[in-house]
């Protein structure tokens, strides 16, 4: 329990970091974009934290992953007021405005984080057919072992993953900033898929 409450206070995080842009962004939609701020902010985070790392300028590591979600942050932040005109109502005055779509949206998402990782505790194990979640503990373990990318292949040693790792990304950094094992955090990283 305490692993799932810990992985949703980092998604909220970085949820929260990219409100300002999703307002922004998605203003035309009816809910202002604010069920889209978790996921463009969740992509948006490990995008800056990919390229930093895959440029040698930022290292896959809690303090990378720190500085991202302030890169974004600042930059959703920049984006909203310099887009922003007097006769739009301002992102604090629309969400007391509309608590009652926050409050569906965020228990929505709990509920839904919560009913999969009930699920999936009732059925951690990886071995599954097709055995495809080998590769996928794997890949979260190397990402989160590798301190740029491309993240070292631990199947064939001396080589870099050489596979689409974006996904696996946003998960060891979630991992990582919830400093608990990916053993652990591989069941809640697929719950957070399905919320």
């Amino acid at each position: 329990m305490l692993t799932v409450l810990v992985w949703w206070f980092w998604i909220q995080l970085i949820g929260l970091a990219a409100l300002p842009l999703a307002y922004r962004f998605f203003r035309w939609l009816p809910g202002r974009g604010y069920a889209f701020a978790r996921p463009l902010g969740l992509l948006l985070t490990t995008y800056v934290l990919w390229l930093g790392s895959s440029l040698g300028l930022l290292r896959n590591s809690t303090g990378g992953a720190l500085f991202s979600i302030v890169v974004v942050a600042v930059l959703s932040v920049v984006f909203y007021r310099r887009g922003r005109t007097d006769d739009e109502p301002g992102l604090l005055d629309w969400l007391r405005a509309n608590g009652r779509l926050v409050l569906a949206v965020e228990l929505l998402f709990a509920f839904a984080l919560a009913l999969w990782a009930l699920l999936r505790a009732y059925s951690p194990e990886l071995t599954t057919a097709g055995g495809e979640k080998f590769m996928e503990i794997m890949y979260l373990n190397s990402i989160g072992r590798s301190e740029y990318f491309p993240p070292h292949d631990a199947w064939l040693s001396g080589y870099a993953i050489s596979y689409y790792y974006l996904g696996y990304v946003m998960m060891a950094m979630l991992t990582r900033l919830a400093a608990l094992p990916a053993h652990l955090t591989f069941n809640v990283a697929l719950a957070s898929l399905f919320a």
